[in-house]
């Protein structure tokens, strides 16, 4: 069999793949009649058009790697699963990391604020202090977990494995961690 390069595009999607001759006919016709019905189902879930049809692109990358499969009912089934867990694993991604509690920052809020002064350093370093004091004395798996958080940006599951710990008891230590930052330092100290 003879491999080539096919590109299969839609209006703003093109995807580029070698192709075995014969699977490259079945692939086409999967993804025509099944990129519109795919990105719809992928909308309605996420809320998003362009996350939808990059999502949509990603499942049918991964799709290739069943190209052998001479069923186009099969491969619509298997399309939209890989779909599925594509969805599934970037939730789980997001919720590691807490995204839905960041809040996004207005660009025309920045303002150019001026060099802070030498009381306010004094104070900021201060209370810096008084914060790593209290982290140094958190009991120390919470403050492994902590300090794995914030200050080697590690996701929640990264640190549950590197701790052999659960994703649920990596929360709970940063939970309890911040709520003993705060009560001995103040909100701004978290």
């Amino acid at each position: 069999m003879s491999r080539r390069s096919a590109v299969i595009s839609e209006p703003d999607i093109a995807i580029e793949s070698p192709l075995d001759h014969e699977a490259q006919p079945l692939f086409e016709a999967a993804f025509r009649e099944h990129y519109t019905p795919l990105v719809q189902y992928l909308r309605r879930r996420i809320g998003c058009d362009s996350e939808a049809r990059d999502l949509a692109q990603d499942a049918y990358v991964r799709l290739l790697r069943y190209r052998e499969n001479q069923n186009l009912e099969s491969l619509k089934a298997l399309l939209f699963r890989i779909a599925a867990n594509l969805m599934g694993m970037r939730s789980r991604r997001a919720r590691a990391r807490h995204w839905n509690e960041h809040q996004p920052v207005d660009e025309e809020l920045i303002v150019a604020a001026d060099s802070p002064s030498q009381e306010q350093q004094l104070g900021d370093r201060q209370q810096l202090d008084r914060l790593m004091a209290v982290i140094q004395r958190l009991p120390n798996k919470c403050r492994q977990v902590f300090v794995l958080s914030r200050f080697h940006d590690m996701a929640y599951p990264e640190i549950a494995a590197r701790c052999g710990i659960s994703v649920k008891m990596v929360e709970k230590h940063i939970t309890k961690a911040l709520a003993i930052c705060r009560a001995e330092v103040g909100d701004s100290g978290s």
